[in-house]
């Protein structure tokens, strides 16, 4: 890992220095045309630049502006800024790492206190469901015993009925016997 990070480190150097010689060469040509324009511009020691420079500056502006522009994108970033960039890499990679981490041990705990609930649940659940069970069997016994004790009562109603029927058919006929008698 040190090694590799060496590497690169010399790499960035080797491209920074010459990137950076460019970009310094590139700024030094433009601050030179911008003073030799300044110059020309207030005719400075009546050196006739303004006369002198009047036909190539169609060429001399925009070769200004394009090595001003060029100097300033192609500075290259200096290797405390690179060092700092590739440690806030490391920290945020090591962050992330770590979040993953307490993020899956989260879901593990809440698995295992969800998988102990329902478990509990189901044993609670079972248990109420035997218990309605006995509930609904007790009430059904209780209701074919009272079925049974209403079909007895109806009977012996019944029979009631009928030997009351036969007692006051037996009596009229009878009476009607005598009467007739």
């Amino acid at each position: 890992m040190a090694a590799q990070k060496s590497e690169k480190t010399k790499a960035q150097n080797g491209k920074g220095g010459l990137m950076g010689l460019v970009a310094k060469l590139l700024g030094v040509v433009a601050i030179s045309l911008g003073t030799l324009f300044f110059a020309a511009m207030f005719d400075i020691g009546h050196a006739g630049l303004i006369h002198t420079l009047a036909g190539p500056a169609a060429a001399l502006v925009p070769l200004f502006a394009a090595l001003s522009i060029a100097a300033m994108f192609l500075t290259p970033k200096s290797t405390a800024d690179l060092d700092e960039q590739e440690a806030q890499i490391a920290a945020l990679s090591e962050f992330q790492s770590k979040m993953k981490s307490q993020i899956l041990t989260l879901q593990n705990q809440m698995d295992s206190m969800n998988g102990q609930d329902v478990e509990a649940l189901r044993a609670r659940n079972k248990e109420l469901q035997e218990e309605l069970d006995a509930i609904h069997q007790a009430e059904r016994e209780k209701m074919d015993v009272e079925v049974d004790a209403l079909r007895q009562r109806n009977e012996e109603l019944e029979a009631q009925i009928k030997q009351w029927a036969l007692d006051t058919v037996t009596k009229n006929i009878s009476g009607d016997a005598a009467k007739a008698a």
